[in-house]
């Protein structure tokens, strides 16, 4: 199925009223990219090298969802699509290409689970359901039924593995209405190793989490006036669960600090029986209730998208060159998708299976990452008008009087740093730059407004910090994350023209990591 009849109205570009939409789409940038989507779907694998994703997708996507022009589509196609593989490549290091001359049906799917040579074929199969139950329809059967757990099929931890990649894929499908995407996504989701099983509730139902008072960093506060803190009714708070996680003895991470340990590696080491249990034991403090209200699902989306954004860009160290890290970065890109994918969930257990999962992912890449420390401070210590380099020498912009306006467009104070923002994103060869401001983008549509002190969980109910300078957080986190993302990976359009930048992939947490020069 194409995705050109699926774009057939305009209602069909933007599922959710609250997705981007940026002004900027033709014609004729709608037909071209609804081809090159096809072109990939029915030409590339979804893996290349080693343990790397196919992102061609993602990047015309929100490349387009920020009004892409054609000659930029086709750009993007023409400098990712020689590194992608053939979709029937049979040995991703060898780079070799067999057909697989089997038939997958609802009765042998599961015997091909883990295997990418079968990419092809159950990418097949899976366009097969997707046309016969509906898109949505097919995800909530083969991610979150019985069917899709039992046996060893756990794709739902398959779902989440892959630094949440099959999730992304089918965050896009929903959120540009693409029943082809969500075929691609379940055989993406497929050929994944599942992601830890141990880590999650349900599969060790005896396990039952206890509610536990979160723990003091010491640094506490007297209550802001008019501004009571924000707590879950039920469950605790994220904040409250990052500061348990830091807190923790058993959460200690490895040692030695290994710099060139591989991520798998580090699965290996720290992923161990008592640290699973524990990880598994905070993740479902927050979200493990099958009957969590409207309200409470917009709550848990909320905190999601200021605690990624705070793990983003929050987890360097005053005084140093900001670093941001390269698997927490796609903790905030997946953020991005959690009420599309809540929204067609008929099961209130598999809402809370959803968001247990993506917290328990969150959770155990930050000890994977070194158990890398939340700084509200430095966050809010980057600028809320983050312009390209060449405009901040001085207080006033260049250009002259401008008679004609209201107030002064020349003052910094009184730009909207977006545009330039976009501008200078859009260009960017790195496909995750480009999702990343989509999710910080969307965050600032829909929470820019928070103030100090309304951040949920900033403070316990006893006036406390639950992380020393959260009460200052509000809604320009996002803003402040984009300026620092954009310094980092560069200033590359117009005006500027910057080198490229490069993600962190030192497992910052670790103080080692830190030894030596920027």
């Amino acid at each position: 199925m194409g995705l050109v009849r699926e774009f057939d109205s305009q209602s069909d570009v933007a599922t959710y009223a609250d997705v981007l939409s940026f002004p900027g789409s033709s014609p004729e940038s709608k037909r071209l990219v609804e081809h090159l989507l096809e072109e990939d779907r029915e030409a590339h694998h979804c893996l290349y090298g080693l343990g790397f994703h196919n992102h061609l997708s993602h990047h015309l996507l929100a490349a387009y969802d920020f009004g892409a022009t054609p000659p930029l589509l086709q750009a993007i196609v023409d400098a990712e699509q020689n590194e992608l593989l053939d979709v029937h490549t049979d040995d991703i290091k060898k780079k070799t290409i067999l057909i697989q001359e089997v038939k997958i049906d609802e009765r042998n799917w599961t015997q091909f689970l883990g295997q990418d040579r079968y990419y092809a074929n159950l990418a097949t199969f899976f366009t097969h359901e997707v046309k016969r139950l509906g898109g949505k329809e097919a995800y909530e059967h083969y991610i979150f039924s019985n069917a899709a757990h039992r046996n060893g099929a756990y794709m739902l931890e398959r779902f989440v593995a892959g630094a949440v990649h099959p999730l992304i894929q089918i965050g896009y499908a929903f959120e540009f209405n693409s029943d082809a995407m969500v075929a691609q996504a379940l055989a993406q989701a497929a050929i994944h190793d599942a992601f830890h099983p141990d880590l999650f509730p349900w599969n060790v139902p005896y396990d039952i989490p206890e509610t536990q008072t979160p723990n003091s960093n010491g640094h506490v506060t007297e209550p802001a006036p008019n501004v009571p803190p924000r707590l879950h009714a039920r469950g605790e708070t994220i904040l409250s669960i990052l500061r348990q996680m830091y807190d923790s003895e058993i959460l200690t991470p490895v040692l030695p600090y290994d710099p060139n340990a591989l991520l798998s590696q580090r699965r290996r080491d720290a992923l161990t029986p008592a640290r699973t249990a524990e990880i598994r034991r905070l993740a479902a403090l927050w979200s493990y209730m099958p009957d969590l209200t409207p309200t409470e699902l917009a709550e848990r989306t909320e905190e999601l998208f200021f605690v990624t954004t705070l793990l983003f860009a929050g987890t360097g160290r005053a005084g140093r060159k900001p670093r941001l890290d390269f698997f927490l970065m796609h903790m905030l890109n997946s953020t991005i998708f959690v009420p599309a994918l809540a929204a067609p969930l008929r099961s209130d257990t598999a809402r809370a299976q959803l968001l247990t999962a993506q917290l328990t992912v969150v959770l155990a890449y930050v000890l994977l990452r070194g158990r890398p420390r939340v700084d509200p401070e430095l966050l809010m210590s980057y600028t809320a008008v983050p312009l390209p380099p060449s405009l901040r020498a001085a207080p006033i912009l260049p250009g002259g009087p401008t008679p004609g306006a209201l107030g002064d467009p020349t003052d910094h104070a009184q730009v909207n740093p977006w545009p330039a923002l976009i501008t200078h994103v859009l260009p960017a060869r790195d496909a995750h730059t480009i999702k990343a401001l989509r999710a910080l983008y969307v965050g600032a549509q829909r929470y820019a407004d928070v103030p100090a002190g309304a951040v949920i969980g900033a403070v316990d109910c006893e006036g406390r910090e639950t992380h020393k300078g959260a009460r200052a957080l509000d809604g320009t986190v996002f803003v402040r994350a984009a300026g620092v993302m954009v310094d980092n990976m560069g200033w590359v359009g117009p005006g500027e023209a910057q080198e490229a930048g490069a993600w962190d992939r030192s497992a910052l947490g670790w103080d080692a990591a830190w030894v030596g020069s920027d």
